[in-house]
């Protein structure tokens, strides 16, 4: 299941977290939530960022399917 939890301190930062994303799909999800939020002061990328994609969800996003 994909989801991108989002947490808050106590302080008031902000920290976005994607679980069940392979690949740069992520980002691709979590894009409007960090245009909305403001200024990303770093960004840490996860073991499965790095997985590559099945060869026909990488084909279907190519294509946009």
């Amino acid at each position: 299941m994909k989801t991108i939890d989002i947490l808050v301190s106590p302080t008031g930062e902000v920290r976005l977290e994607t679980r069940g994303f392979t690949g740069p799909s992520c980002r691709e999800a979590s894009r409007q939530l960090e245009a909305a939020l403001g200024l990303t002061q770093s960004d840490t990328l996860t073991p499965e960022h790095h997985q590559s994609l099945p060869e026909s969800t990488a084909e279907a996003q190519r294509t946009g399917e």
